[in-house]
């Protein structure tokens, strides 16, 4: 009897590919050669749709502009975690900052971001390693799984780690909350989206957090549209549950806790439309 093992590579809804030594097919197995044949479905279901991701990215910009023109939201979201009390009693009130974010000190929420803080990472690197072994067994481009995984690899690596913690953290210097005077620190708040050099480097515009929550929300929408939902529910709770926390440990306004976490999903959306795109034009 020939040995078979099986890949999760097709569509939403198409079969697995069957791998019989050297032969690769999709229902039964070929009398010579290697073949891989798929369905060419599209994995990511809506999401890939072009005008999807238009609408995602316009929803988005109106977003930025609605926190520049209501700043108020930001500033009501941050003050309903802070203590004032617990920031005049805190051994460091004359300093420069208090201990008025009284949620950063709860070892059950501290626990819960230290296990959730590596997961994109993790899922990440699973990811890859799975992706070099498909491409090792010959799957390339026209197979949705490469396609999937492409995609998801590209928009962690893009969005949490290029755009977000390498440019707009790092140079447009928008003060934490806990930073501010508004909450026991010694910096002017900062609407969402503004330049300034008042920080200097890791600053709050956007949350890296929340974007690589947005990151797992992805996942968890991928899992959604192949009826998987429970584990769907599961993991865009914990997404949500991290973006949230950095709003409530002050580290991140409101604003950026939901532009870093959109802006991975929109860049998730734009890749998707991209590979399909790319993917129609090779077949």
């Amino acid at each position: 009897m020939r040995a078979c093992w099986g890949l999760a590579g097709g569509g939403v809804t198409g079969p697995p590919l069957r791998v019989c030594g050297h032969h690769a097919t999709r229902g039964r197995i070929p009398e010579g050669g290697f073949r891989v044949r798929t369905t060419g479905k599209n994995p990511f279901g809506p999401f890939a749709h072009p005008v999807s991701a238009v609408a995602a990215t316009s929803a988005w910009i109106a977003l930025l502009l609605a926190f520049r023109s209501q700043p108020q939201w930001d500033l009501a979201a941050a003050a309903a975690f802070f203590d004032s009390a617990a920031c005049a009693a805190s051994p460091v009130a004359s300093g420069q900052y208090c201990a008025g974010f009284t949620f950063s000190g709860l070892p059950f929420l501290a626990t819960v971001r230290q296990l959730l803080h590596p997961l994109p990472a993790l899922l990440g690197i699973g990811l890859m390693i799975v992706l070099a072994v498909e491409l090792r067994a010959g799957l390339r481009w026209h197979n949705p799984g490469i396609r999937l995984k492409v995609v998801l690899i590209g928009a962690l690596i893009l969005g949490p780690g290029l755009i977000v913690n390498g440019i707009l953290k790092a140079y447009w210097g928008r003060p934490r909350p806990w930073m501010t005077e508004d909450f026991g620190g010694w910096l002017p708040f900062v609407e969402a989206g503004t330049e300034t050099d008042l920080c200097a480097s890791n600053c709050s515009f956007v949350s890296g957090e929340a974007a690589a929550a947005g990151w797992l929300m992805c996942l968890a929408l991928l899992l959604a549209i192949r009826r998987r939902f429970l584990a769907a529910a599961i993991l865009g709770g914990g997404a949500i549950a991290m973006a949230l926390l950095r709003v409530a440990f002050g580290a991140h306004y409101l604003s950026d806790a939901l532009l870093g976490f959109f802006m991975t999903v929109v860049l998730f959306m734009m890749l998707a439309a991209l590979s399909e795109w790319l993917a129609a034009r090779r077949s």
